[in-house]
């Protein structure tokens, strides 16, 4: 694990937040997919909105195929504002229900997790040319119930993450751009029972290609996408996601 954790963190310091929506991590799997729609809204000249949905698919435990089952859908919405040509803040919300599948004599069964999530973070970007590298920081606060709106042994939950990006269009009118980052996650959690937080450490480290299209006297921006997440377990366990998105870009004409 310290050499993982090393790797991700020399990664981090080399490379950055592009508008892809990435995808949420979906635990102890083999493979999954995810499909979203949002649209991005210029509200003034500092400040954007930010809407999506998007459903998650996973693979059963002794296969790779990314759609076997359903396992996560999401509700987000999030605000930027641009501080300078360098810094941006943001805030969010969002809900998120996620499917879990367990045996019980040889029978299959399904339960389900809400999660309500808040969070806020703080981008710096830089050029080197068409080349954009930016650095976040990103803190969550994670509320998680049971099905009936309970809480579960693990309500409330803390977690940190440093991401990083570079982003490199490949041709002269940005109708192409390949971005490519890794991030890395920790977090701390309270036991219902005990009352008692868990120590802050290290919980996984997620890296992310994508090559995005917007088509040419069109709103919408196309990514495509594949993300690799290491989880921290007995064991680093690798789970390949594949990803599409497409980004519906200022629909509305609120300034000009």
């Amino acid at each position: 694990m310290n050499k993982l954790f090393f790797i991700a963190l020399f990664l981090f310091v080399l490379s950055s937040a592009q508008a892809q929506l990435s995808p949420p991590g979906l635990g102890d799997t083999n493979g999954a997919s995810w499909f979203a729609l949002g649209m991005k809204q210029d509200l003034n000249e500092k400040m954007e909105s930010m809407t999506y949905v998007g459903l998650g698919l996973k693979s059963d435990e002794e296969n790779y195929n990314i759609t076997s089952k359903p396992a996560i859908i999401v509700i987000n919405q999030e605000f930027y504002h641009q501080l300078d040509k360098h810094w941006k803040v943001s805030y969010a919300l969002s809900y998120r229900k996620q499917m879990e599948y367990s045996m019980d004599d040889d029978i299959e069964k399904i339960s389900t997790q809400n999660e309500m999530r808040i969070y806020g973070r703080v981008a710096y970007s830089t050029s080197i040319g068409k080349v954009k590298l930016t650095q976040t920081a990103r803190q969550e606060a994670r509320k998680f119930v049971d099905h009936y709106w309970q809480n579960i042994d693990e309500p409330i939950q803390l977690r940190s993450r440093l991401k990083s990006q570079i982003s490199v269009p490949i041709d002269s009118e940005n109708h192409h751009t390949i971005t490519g980052g890794t991030e890395i996650l920790f977090a701390t959690s309270k036991h219902n029972l005990s009352k008692e937080w868990s120590r802050f450490k290290y919980k996984e480290s997620r890296f992310t290609l994508f090559y995005t299209l917007r088509p040419q006297n069109t709103p919408l921006a196309i990514s495509l996408g594949y993300m690799n997440n290491l989880i921290e377990k007995n064991a680093t366990h690798s789970t390949h996601y594949a990803s599409i998105d497409i980004t519906w870009e200022n629909p509305f004409h609120i300034f000009s």
